[in-house]
């Protein structure tokens, strides 16, 4: 058994599972979606239809197209055959050119079918796409999350926070993680076994997100309801309703989502700066600072929170300052990239260009080490059709 743990897979896209040793205000206020992928179609119901129930939606997300399922059966791995070499040729058939030649792409967010019938997957429809073959090929396998967020952008008004998902498979009497991006994980802590309804909820919540993001309101707030059906007890998936409420028109449906989301997480970062743009909007200034300062704890211990603060103040010319919450994001979190370059440039506007040199030297090795441990290739890149 302790040799079941000890081992270590070094083949491309499947590793151990084990994570590694890593260990102010933002100046304007911005709303906050979370998606569950490295960052479409999906089972949005129209309005007025009624919803199926939530095992019958899990089901038929989780089916393979029959297509999919006879491609399998020709290049199923004998079940002789050791449980890992088994998991490592299933995914070698999912990304390899002579089988399904899957490519990563991170949006829009596909279902199995989807992603099959166009070869792009992201981490979430990988994740998805793995455990129904996997099962079909008689291998104990389940959906992972991680609560830390692995990517951050701003769009406009709207910070995007991008928190990670993968498969676990049980080998002989270890734990093992397939992963789509990299041959090991970024997220701090250890991810978080979750059911296959929480699976196709976060499906669901990233559509959400998409359908916002396009302009899209109605079909918005229809995968946001879903959603909120297969897993009811997801602060973030509330969180991001309350946005989806709050652009929408309904304000009240928007508090309720964001207070109910604090109570299933009272730390949930989304949820506390939405709520306080909410109330701030509102002019509930005493609501607001109680709220602003759970979110300025929450914040402090919260990478990319850091950056933003660094970002906010660098534009404002305060690059000590900056350089200071720079420096404290890196040490939440090492190895992002986008952190070591954005010191650098802080560092050179003080004048300090050594300092800058090193931190773009840095930026550059960790940005290396990222694209050779990569699992599948960009569905953009050259060969990937």
């Amino acid at each position: 058994m302790a040799a079941a743990h000890n081992r270590r897979i070094l083949a491309p896209a499947l590793r151990r599972g084990r994570s590694p040793r890593t260990g102010g205000t933002v100046l304007r206020r911005l709303a906050i979606l979370l998606l569950f992928a490295c960052m479409g179609e999906g089972l949005a119901q129209s309005p007025g239809a009624p919803a199926p129930d939530p095992a019958t939606q899990v089901d038929a997300a989780m089916a393979l197209p029959e297509e999919l399922r006879l491609a399998l059966d020709a290049r199923k791995p004998d079940r002789g055959l050791p449980v890992e070499e088994r998991v490592q040729r299933l995914v070698d058939f999912m990304i390899g050119d002579d089988g399904l030649a899957l490519r990563y792409q991170e949006q829009p967010t596909h279902g199995i079918a989807e992603s099959y019938a166009q070869r792009k997957v992201n981490c979430l429809s990988f994740t998805l796409m793995f455990i129904a073959l996997a099962r079909a090929s008689g291998i104990r396998a389940y959906a992972q999350a991680s609560d830390d967020a692995l990517a951050m952008r701003v769009l406009g008004d709207t910070v995007y926070r991008a928190t990670h998902v993968n498969a676990g498979v049980e080998i002989g009497g270890g734990r093992y993680t397939v992963d789509v991006g990299w041959r090991s994980l970024l997220a701090v802590r250890k991810p978080r076994t979750i059911t296959d309804a929480q699976a196709i909820a976060l499906l669901h919540n990233n559509n959400a997100v998409e359908r916002l993001l396009s302009g899209d309101r109605q079909g918005a707030a229809a995968h946001a309801e879903v959603a909120l059906a297969l897993d009811p007890g997801s602060a973030t998936a509330w969180s991001n309703a309350g946005v989806v409420y709050l652009r929408s028109g309904s304000r009240d449906a928007a508090e309720r989502a964001y207070l109910q989301a604090l109570k299933l997480q009272r730390d949930h970062l989304g949820a506390l700066s939405n709520l306080v743009g909410f109330y701030r909007e509102a002019g509930a200034t005493h609501l607001a600072e109680g709220y602003a300062k759970r979110l300025r704890r929450a914040q402090s211990v919260d990478p990319f929170s850091q950056f933003l603060i660094a970002q906010a103040l660098a534009e404002s010319g305060a690059y000590d300052d900056a350089v200071a919450h720079y420096r404290r994001a890196i040490r939440l979190m090492p190895d992002e990239p986008q952190f070591h370059r954005s010191l650098a440039d802080a560092y050179l506007r003080q004048g300090n260009a050594t300092a800058a040199e090193h931190a773009r030297n840095r930026a550059g090795r960790l940005e290396a080490q990222r694209e050779s441990q990569r699992g599948i290739r960009d569905a953009a890149s050259p060969g990937s059709g």
